[in-house]
């Protein structure tokens, strides 16, 4: 029971994270005039949506409601701040760096969880799959800052 509820309150955790993350890039893309960073946030935000709502359906499937921590979400919206001064210099390789760097949290987290024992097999291939695309992501985000330099 005890390894359940550390893998509930990890999922819980990573779910809360995804959709900070969606409504920063929201909020972001609305604000950003640079065409292609408009589409990577547009496109980033809707993975994060899809993301959370198949979390948001394992955790249920658990028996749990999701749980929305204070101190998780204030450590999500810290992350997030670097964001808004970003927008106000116009500064879009920063923005770019700053997107790399959440997604880069991101994969510490799910793998923080995967590292979990006792994960039912169909948790952990949902996992590995968004894991797996955010890393892919993340490859395509480097190559744009590779250019950019």
């Amino acid at each position: 029971m005890k390894k359940e509820n550390k893998i509930l309150v990890k999922l819980n955790d990573i779910f809360l994270m995804n959709k900070v993350i969606e409504k920063t890039y929201i909020k972001t893309y609305e604000k950003v005039s640079d065409i292609n960073i408009k589409a990577l946030l547009k496109e980033k935000s809707l993975e994060r949506y899809n993301f959370s709502e198949i979390l948001q359906n394992e955790i249920k499937k658990l028996g749990a409601d999701v749980e929305e921590s204070i101190m998780s979400k204030r450590r999500y919206h810290f992350y997030m701040r670097s964001f808004s001064n970003l927008l106000q210099l116009e500064d879009n390789i920063g923005l770019l760096n700053a997107v790399y760097k959440i997604e880069l949290l991101c994969i510490e987290k799910y793998n923080e969880l995967l590292q979990e024992i006792n994960l039912s097999l169909s948790l952990c291939r949902l996992l590995v799959k968004q894991r797996d695309h955010i890393q892919y992501g993340l490859r395509l985000i480097k190559k744009e800052l590779d250019f950019v330099d």
